[in-house]
């Protein structure tokens, strides 16, 4: 599974995992038993060589104690107090491969922030499409379909939510959803705290 935030160009991430893990003063073997992958592969992650599916770097960046969004960040210096994010150029997470079945691009509705305590973004996915692998972690999410049809799995409990519906549940439940539908899906998600 692909993950890059793009607007024009694709923002690097490696350089970040890597500084996160030597100020922690972790090897590459140690971060990779914790988190269940090969010393290997997390230098291809480094090295901006290979991309991680939504669930190892969900673990990845717990495991180097950031989150999604500050790995993601990127710096605003304009000084106002109100952040606007122009349809057109809000910044992207593709997750793209068609063999892994994960096919969902997030749209960034608000960039992340050092204190920002909601993190909002368009999941967009394709058909048969999900995020399939359970993850959890601290926190509570809310969703509203935009379009599509959408199953959403929380503690092996498997919901269908179309156009029109809303969710809400606690993070720490397992959790993981996919396109069951032939047309694209879009769901507007909410995290608190920021977890992506």
């Amino acid at each position: 599974m692909t993950h890059e935030w793009v607007s024009d160009e694709p923002l690097r991430i490696g350089a970040k995992l890597r500084h996160a893990r030597l100020m922690l003063g972790l090897s590459l073997c140690e971060v990779g038993e914790r988190i269940g992958v090969t010393e290997g592969y997390l230098s291809k992650l480094e090295n901006n060589r290979s991309q991680a599916s939504m669930a190892t770097l969900h673990r990845l960046v717990g495991a180097l104690g950031m989150n999604m969004s500050e790995l993601f960040a990127t710096s605003s210096d304009d000084g106002l107090p109100i952040t606007v994010v122009r349809a057109g150029s809000r910044p992207k997470l593709v997750t793209g491969h068609r063999r892994a079945g994960n096919q969902v691009t997030l749209e960034r509705l608000v960039p992340g922030s050092p204190g920002q305590l909601l993190q909002i973004n368009i999941h967009v996915i394709a058909p048969g499409g999900g995020s399939l692998e359970p993850i959890s972690h601290d926190g509570q999410e809310f969703g509203f379909a935009l379009a599509g049809l959408v199953e959403i799995t929380v503690d092996n409990h498997a919901i269908q939510i179309g156009e029109g519906d809303s969710f809400y549940f606690d993070s720490s439940l397992a959790h993981s959803y996919r396109n069951i539908g032939n047309t694209e899906a879009r769901i507007l998600w909410v995290n608190t705290p920021p977890t992506f």
